[in-house]
């Protein structure tokens, strides 16, 4: 074997190994931009998340906001106006459940966008919290389903379906 066949063969392997390394690259980027998208998600649920929570807790601003609705003549949520139909809740007390309810919807979301990743304890666990959670005489079932149609669609089929099996 000459010098010019080594040649030949070491190019051939060159750029076998050429093409090996951008496939490699190419799997790399396609998790890269994956990982990407799910933290732009996860952020942006944590921040909902986090803003309804605030809303929740902070007695003074749910009062402000109660009076300036009033006060303008807004109509409350269909989750606010039926719990305050159904118990002697006033309309402040009534928008922080709102916002509580918001927020574990952010919460459960997230469990359920990355449903798939979750072991089968943890999946398991989840479902049964949540049939308690959403039984029917509860506060969580209430904003459910009077909010459910500006909600995700992949999350109220997830919902819909754990519901519908028998607990």
């Amino acid at each position: 074997m000459n010098w010019e066949e080594v040649g030949a063969i070491g190019q051939v392997l060159g750029s076998i190994a050429v093409f090996i390394t951008l496939g490699y690259l190419a799997v790399q980027l396609r998790h890269a931009r994956a990982e990407v998208k799910r933290s732009i998600i996860t952020t942006r649920a944590s921040m909902v998340r986090d803003q309804a929570m605030a809303a929740a807790t902070d007695a003074d601003l749910n009062r402000l906001n109660a009076k300036a609705a009033m006060a303008l003549g807004s109509q409350f949520s269909p989750f606010q106006a039926e719990l305050m139909k159904r118990t002697d809740l006033t309309a402040d007390e009534a928008y922080r459940l709102h916002w509580e309810q918001a927020a574990l919807w952010e919460i459960r979301q997230e469990s359920i966008r990355y449903m798939n990743e979750l072991p089968t304890t943890e999946r398991e666990a989840f479902d049964v919290r949540n049939r308690f959670a959403y039984r029917a005489d509860s506060v969580t079932r209430l904003w459910y389903e009077t909010n459910r149609s500006s909600l995700s669609a992949e999350s109220v089929r997830y919902i819909d379906n754990l519901l519908a099996q028998p607990g």
